[in-house]
Protein backbone atom coordinates (compact mmCIF):
# COMPACT_ATOMS: atom_id res chain seq x y z
CA UNK A 1 0.00 0.00 0.00
CA UNK A 2 1.30 3.43 -0.95
CA UNK A 3 1.65 5.93 1.91
CA UNK A 4 1.49 9.72 1.78
CA UNK A 5 5.30 9.65 1.68
CA UNK A 6 5.51 7.40 -1.37
CA UNK A 7 8.06 8.57 -3.94
CA UNK A 8 11.44 7.99 -5.53
CA UNK A 9 14.37 7.42 -3.21
CA UNK A 10 16.94 10.16 -3.81
CA UNK A 11 19.77 7.66 -3.41
CA UNK A 12 18.94 4.25 -4.92
CA UNK A 13 16.21 5.58 -7.24
CA UNK A 14 13.54 3.01 -6.29
CA UNK A 15 9.91 4.11 -6.01
CA UNK A 16 8.70 3.13 -2.55
CA UNK A 17 7.63 4.52 0.81
CA UNK A 18 10.14 7.13 1.97
CA UNK A 19 11.54 7.78 5.44
CA UNK A 20 12.54 11.03 7.13
CA UNK A 21 16.19 11.90 6.57
CA UNK A 22 17.78 14.48 8.86
CA UNK A 23 20.14 16.82 7.03
CA UNK A 24 22.63 16.82 8.68
CA UNK A 25 22.17 13.76 10.94
CA UNK A 26 20.03 14.45 14.00
CA UNK A 27 22.88 14.25 16.54
CA UNK A 28 24.99 16.70 14.54
CA UNK A 29 23.16 19.60 16.24
CA UNK A 30 19.99 18.96 14.21
CA UNK A 31 17.38 17.75 16.66
CA UNK A 32 15.55 20.93 17.67
CA UNK A 33 12.62 22.80 16.18
CA UNK A 34 13.53 25.05 13.25
CA UNK A 35 11.75 27.27 10.72
CA UNK A 36 12.66 27.01 7.06
CA UNK A 37 11.94 29.71 4.49
CA UNK A 38 11.68 28.97 0.78
CA UNK A 39 13.06 31.15 -1.99
CA UNK A 40 9.60 32.10 -3.24
CA UNK A 41 8.84 33.61 0.18
CA UNK A 42 11.93 35.77 0.12
CA UNK A 43 12.38 36.92 -3.47
CA UNK A 44 10.78 40.25 -4.21
CA UNK A 45 10.82 41.46 -0.61
CA UNK A 46 12.43 44.78 0.22
CA UNK A 47 13.83 43.42 3.50
CA UNK A 48 17.42 42.37 3.77
CA UNK A 49 17.85 38.57 3.63
CA UNK A 50 18.60 38.25 7.36
CA UNK A 51 15.39 40.07 8.31
CA UNK A 52 12.77 37.35 8.78
CA UNK A 53 9.99 39.65 9.98
CA UNK A 54 6.67 38.88 8.32
CA UNK A 55 7.77 35.45 7.13
CA UNK A 56 5.86 32.43 8.40
CA UNK A 57 8.20 29.70 7.21
CA UNK A 58 7.64 25.98 7.60
CA UNK A 59 8.19 24.52 11.03
CA UNK A 60 10.25 21.34 11.37
CA UNK A 61 9.66 19.99 14.87
CA UNK A 62 12.49 17.45 14.91
CA UNK A 63 15.23 19.21 13.01
CA UNK A 64 15.83 19.93 9.33
CA UNK A 65 15.05 17.05 7.02
CA UNK A 66 12.71 15.62 4.43
CA UNK A 67 11.20 12.34 3.29
CA UNK A 68 13.87 11.53 0.73
CA UNK A 69 15.33 8.07 1.38
CA UNK A 70 13.85 4.59 1.42
CA UNK A 71 14.17 2.68 4.69
CA UNK A 72 17.11 0.59 3.48
CA UNK A 73 19.16 3.54 2.22
CA UNK A 74 18.37 5.52 5.37
CA UNK A 75 19.38 2.65 7.66
CA UNK A 76 22.50 1.70 5.69
CA UNK A 77 23.92 5.21 5.40
CA UNK A 78 23.05 5.87 9.03
CA UNK A 79 24.92 2.76 10.21
CA UNK A 80 27.87 3.17 7.89
CA UNK A 81 28.57 6.91 7.87
CA UNK A 82 26.52 9.04 10.29
CA UNK A 83 28.48 8.40 13.49
CA UNK A 84 31.80 9.32 11.84
CA UNK A 85 30.28 12.50 10.40
CA UNK A 86 28.85 13.44 13.81
CA UNK A 87 32.28 13.06 15.42
CA UNK A 88 33.80 15.21 12.66
CA UNK A 89 31.14 17.85 13.34
CA UNK A 90 31.74 17.80 17.10
CA UNK A 91 35.47 18.24 16.64
CA UNK A 92 34.82 21.11 14.26
CA UNK A 93 32.45 22.77 16.70
CA UNK A 94 34.91 22.55 19.60
CA UNK A 95 37.52 24.30 17.45
CA UNK A 96 34.90 26.81 16.28
CA UNK A 97 34.27 27.79 19.90
CA UNK A 98 37.99 28.31 20.53
CA UNK A 99 38.42 30.55 17.49
CA UNK A 100 35.23 32.44 18.37
CA UNK A 101 36.42 33.16 21.89
CA UNK A 102 39.71 34.49 20.49
CA UNK A 103 37.87 36.73 18.00
CA UNK A 104 39.47 34.97 15.04
CA UNK A 105 36.32 34.09 13.10
CA UNK A 106 36.64 36.80 10.46
CA UNK A 107 35.09 36.56 7.01
CA UNK A 108 37.43 35.19 4.33
CA UNK A 109 40.22 34.42 6.79
CA UNK A 110 41.65 30.88 6.83
CA UNK A 111 42.16 28.79 9.96
CA UNK A 112 43.78 25.43 10.63
CA UNK A 113 41.78 22.75 12.42
CA UNK A 114 43.31 19.51 13.62
CA UNK A 115 41.04 16.46 13.53
CA UNK A 116 41.90 13.31 15.46
CA UNK A 117 40.79 9.74 14.79
CA UNK A 118 38.40 10.52 11.92
CA UNK A 119 37.24 8.33 9.03
CA UNK A 120 37.48 10.52 5.89
CA UNK A 121 35.79 8.07 3.48
CA UNK A 122 32.77 7.69 5.75
CA UNK A 123 32.56 11.45 6.27
CA UNK A 124 32.52 12.35 2.59
CA UNK A 125 29.95 9.65 1.82
CA UNK A 126 27.65 11.14 4.46
CA UNK A 127 28.15 14.57 2.88
CA UNK A 128 27.25 13.17 -0.56
CA UNK A 129 24.17 11.52 0.95
CA UNK A 130 23.09 14.90 2.32
CA UNK A 131 23.45 16.49 -1.10
CA UNK A 132 21.29 13.74 -2.56
CA UNK A 133 18.61 14.59 0.00
CA UNK A 134 18.54 18.34 -0.67
CA UNK A 135 18.38 17.78 -4.44
CA UNK A 136 15.83 15.99 -6.60
CA UNK A 137 16.10 12.22 -7.20
CA UNK A 138 17.52 13.09 -10.63
CA UNK A 139 20.94 13.87 -9.14
CA UNK A 140 21.71 10.23 -8.36
CA UNK A 141 20.23 9.14 -11.69
CA UNK A 142 22.38 11.53 -13.70
CA UNK A 143 25.50 10.67 -11.71
CA UNK A 144 25.21 6.93 -10.98
CA UNK A 145 28.90 6.72 -10.04
CA UNK A 146 28.15 8.77 -6.92
CA UNK A 147 25.17 6.56 -6.13
CA UNK A 148 27.36 3.45 -6.43
CA UNK A 149 30.03 5.06 -4.26
CA UNK A 150 27.59 5.65 -1.40
CA UNK A 151 25.69 2.36 -1.67
CA UNK A 152 28.90 0.32 -1.43
CA UNK A 153 30.57 1.25 1.85
CA UNK A 154 33.97 -0.11 0.79
CA UNK A 155 34.05 1.55 -2.64
CA UNK A 156 36.43 4.45 -3.25
CA UNK A 157 37.08 6.92 -6.03
CA UNK A 158 35.49 9.97 -7.63
CA UNK A 159 36.73 12.01 -10.58
CA UNK A 160 38.11 15.36 -9.42
CA UNK A 161 37.57 16.69 -12.94
CA UNK A 162 33.84 15.96 -12.67
CA UNK A 163 33.12 16.66 -8.99
CA UNK A 164 34.37 18.93 -6.25
CA UNK A 165 33.33 18.63 -2.61
CA UNK A 166 34.38 21.54 -0.42
CA UNK A 167 34.33 22.65 3.18
CA UNK A 168 34.22 26.05 4.89
CA UNK A 169 33.65 27.36 8.41
CA UNK A 170 30.23 28.99 8.61
CA UNK A 171 29.52 32.37 10.18
CA UNK A 172 26.70 34.80 9.44
CA UNK A 173 22.94 34.79 9.89
CA UNK A 174 21.62 32.52 7.11
CA UNK A 175 21.84 28.74 6.72
CA UNK A 176 21.54 27.46 3.15
CA UNK A 177 19.97 24.36 1.63
CA UNK A 178 20.38 25.01 -2.07
CA UNK A 179 19.92 22.39 -4.78
CA UNK A 180 21.91 22.28 -8.01
CA UNK A 181 22.05 25.80 -9.42
CA UNK A 182 23.92 27.50 -12.27
CA UNK A 183 25.48 30.81 -11.36
CA UNK A 184 27.48 33.39 -13.28
CA UNK A 185 30.43 34.83 -11.41
CA UNK A 186 32.00 37.97 -12.83
CA UNK A 187 35.63 38.65 -12.04
CA UNK A 188 37.91 41.43 -13.30
CA UNK A 189 39.65 39.04 -15.66
CA UNK A 190 36.93 36.50 -16.45
CA UNK A 191 33.30 35.46 -16.31
CA UNK A 192 32.66 31.85 -15.30
CA UNK A 193 29.55 29.71 -15.03
CA UNK A 194 29.51 27.39 -12.05
CA UNK A 195 27.10 24.52 -11.38
CA UNK A 196 26.86 23.76 -7.69
CA UNK A 197 24.79 22.85 -4.67
CA UNK A 198 25.38 24.23 -1.19
CA UNK A 199 24.28 23.38 2.32
CA UNK A 200 25.39 24.97 5.55
CA UNK A 201 24.83 23.56 8.99
CA UNK A 202 26.94 24.96 11.82
CA UNK A 203 29.83 24.77 12.27
CA UNK A 204 30.48 24.03 8.58
CA UNK A 205 29.23 24.77 5.12
CA UNK A 206 29.56 22.29 2.27
CA UNK A 207 29.67 22.86 -1.48
CA UNK A 208 29.19 20.23 -4.17
CA UNK A 209 30.33 21.42 -7.60
CA UNK A 210 30.00 19.76 -10.99
CA UNK A 211 32.98 20.35 -13.29
CA UNK A 212 34.85 22.32 -10.59
CA UNK A 213 35.93 25.87 -11.37
CA UNK A 214 37.13 27.48 -8.14
CA UNK A 215 38.27 24.74 -5.77
CA UNK A 216 41.12 26.92 -4.51
CA UNK A 217 38.56 29.15 -2.76
CA UNK A 218 37.60 26.33 -0.39
CA UNK A 219 39.06 23.49 1.61
CA UNK A 220 38.83 20.78 -1.05
CA UNK A 221 38.01 17.46 0.64
CA UNK A 222 37.26 15.54 -2.56
CA UNK A 223 40.35 13.43 -1.87
CA UNK A 224 38.58 11.89 1.14
CA UNK A 225 36.83 9.65 -1.40
CA UNK A 226 40.04 8.56 -3.12
CA UNK A 227 42.84 8.21 -0.60
CA UNK A 228 41.24 6.44 2.36
CA UNK A 229 39.64 3.07 3.05
CA UNK A 230 36.35 2.56 4.90
CA UNK A 231 38.05 1.40 8.11
CA UNK A 232 40.99 3.78 7.89
CA UNK A 233 41.15 6.12 10.89
CA UNK A 234 43.52 9.09 10.60
CA UNK A 235 44.57 12.40 12.11
CA UNK A 236 44.28 15.29 9.67
CA UNK A 237 45.08 18.98 9.71
CA UNK A 238 42.83 21.00 7.41
CA UNK A 239 43.24 24.63 6.37
CA UNK A 240 39.68 25.94 6.05
CA UNK A 241 38.30 29.32 4.94
CA UNK A 242 35.78 31.24 7.02
CA UNK A 243 32.77 32.40 5.01
CA UNK A 244 29.88 34.55 6.09
CA UNK A 245 26.42 33.62 4.79
CA UNK A 246 23.91 36.46 4.85
CA UNK A 247 21.97 35.85 1.63
CA UNK A 248 20.22 32.94 -0.04
CA UNK A 249 22.46 33.00 -3.10
CA UNK A 250 24.94 30.14 -3.49
CA UNK A 251 28.65 30.99 -3.17
CA UNK A 252 27.78 34.51 -1.92
CA UNK A 253 29.89 35.29 1.14
CA UNK A 254 29.44 39.03 1.49
CA UNK A 255 29.24 40.61 4.93
CA UNK A 256 26.05 42.39 5.92
CA UNK A 257 27.77 45.73 5.31
CA UNK A 258 28.82 44.63 1.82
CA UNK A 259 25.26 43.52 1.05
CA UNK A 260 23.88 46.87 2.20
CA UNK A 261 26.51 48.80 0.22
CA UNK A 262 25.64 46.87 -2.94
CA UNK A 263 21.94 47.50 -2.32
CA UNK A 264 22.56 51.25 -2.10
CA UNK A 265 24.69 51.21 -5.28
CA UNK A 266 21.97 49.35 -7.18
CA UNK A 267 19.26 51.75 -5.99
CA UNK A 268 21.34 54.75 -7.02
CA UNK A 269 21.93 53.16 -10.44
CA UNK A 270 18.17 52.58 -10.84
CA UNK A 271 17.39 56.19 -9.99
CA UNK A 272 20.03 57.47 -12.39
CA UNK A 273 18.75 55.38 -15.30
CA UNK A 274 15.01 55.93 -14.95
Amino acid sequence: MKSKKYGQCHLCGKKTNLTYEHVPPRKAFNEHRVFLHWGKEILGRENFPWDFSGLKGKQHQRGVGWYTLCAKCNNDTGRWYAKSFIDFTYQGYRNYQKFFEKGQLINKNWIKINFYGIYPLRIIKQIITMFFSINSPNLSCVHPELRTLVLNKEKRGISKKKFGIYLYVLIGSVARYIGITSILQSRPSENIIRVLSELSAPPFGYVFEINPKKEEEYCDISYFANEFRYNQKVNLSLKIPIYECNTYFPADYRTKQEVMNDYIKNKLWELKHR
